[in-house]
């Protein structure tokens, strides 16, 4: 019998890589950003079509994070997204269940949110690029997203999200060599 929700995740999760492999091979941080932003928005309906909540939510925020900081630099702006995302985050770990979330809150019993440790590399990668677009650009921006990339990488092979983890291999690849023509490209601007 044949899966066709999944066949359906990983086909939206493959149009994410060749969306997200266009966004790479910007030099321009705008338009990098602004690639970011429709990558994130399509990873994140991939991922609720797989049922990883976490991974979903957080590609939305980062959709909207990327989006936001394609107008602004504000430390405030970057501190909500990550208030958001640490939120909707923390929650989607125990599967929306509020009321789990209410007692670990009221005992200070916080196991609940550890049961698969490897759900929190998507938020953690989230917080390292978030700080990225907010307040890195350049090289430093890219090396954050190679970071950030790294984790989501590691947390799709344990989910089993093929499409996306050819692509985040991908980017690693992409942003490995856009990071080395910028450096090219200083070089040669301090040179002349």
């Amino acid at each position: 019998m044949v899966d066709w929700v999944w066949w359906i995740g990983q086909s939206v999760g493959f149009l994410g890589l060749l969306l997200g492999l266009n966004a790479f091979r910007q030099k321009s941080d705008l338009s990098f950003k602004r690639h970011m932003t429709v990558f994130c928005i399509v990873e994140s309906v991939h991922f609720a079509i797989m049922s990883a909540w976490s991974a979903g939510f957080g590609c939305l925020i980062n959709g909207c994070r990327a989006f936001a900081s394609t107008r602004t630099r504000s430390k405030t702006v970057m501190v909500f997204f990550l208030l958001v995302l640490w939120s909707v985050g923390l929650v989607s770990l125990v599967g929306f269940n509020l009321p789990v979330v209410a007692e670990s809150f009221r005992t200070g019993d916080f196991s609940c949110y550890f049961n698969e440790p490897f759900r929190f590399l998507p938020l953690i990668g989230s917080t390292i690029g978030t700080i990225g677009l907010f307040m890195l650009s350049g090289i430093n921006l890219r090396m954050s997203v190679f970071l950030c990339s790294s984790l989501w990488l590691i947390h799709n092979i344990i989910v089993v999200s093929i499409g996306p983890s050819i692509m985040e291999v991908s980017f690693l690849i992409m942003n490995y060599r856009t990071i080395r023509k910028l450096i090219r490209d200083k070089r040669n601007g301090e040179k002349s």
